[in-house]
């Protein structure tokens, strides 16, 4: 099955960062989240955070703080276990 946290893993760094421009990022944002939790079920905050990231506003901050992590760690990692 397709799963979208290890495709957007498997991108390049710079498209990685256009996915997550915050004009759209906020998709990636949210839906990275949810599928990282669907994918480990560690942390239900993941899960929320994913849901909340698709309030567009939440997820605009949360894709210009994931441009951030990604520019300097190459993987989103805030609220994402």
């Amino acid at each position: 099955a397709f799963n979208m946290a290890k495709w957007f893993d498997g991108l390049d760094k710079l498209v990685k960062i256009i996915l997550l421009i915050p004009i759209w990022g906020w998709i990636f944002a949210g839906l990275y989240r949810i599928f990282t939790y669907v994918d480990n079920k560690k942390n239900p905050v993941t899960l929320v955070m994913g849901i909340l990231c698709i309030i567009p506003i939440v997820g605009f901050i949360f894709s210009i703080i994931d441009i951030v992590t990604v520019a300097t760690e190459n993987k989103i990692k805030i609220l994402c276990e």
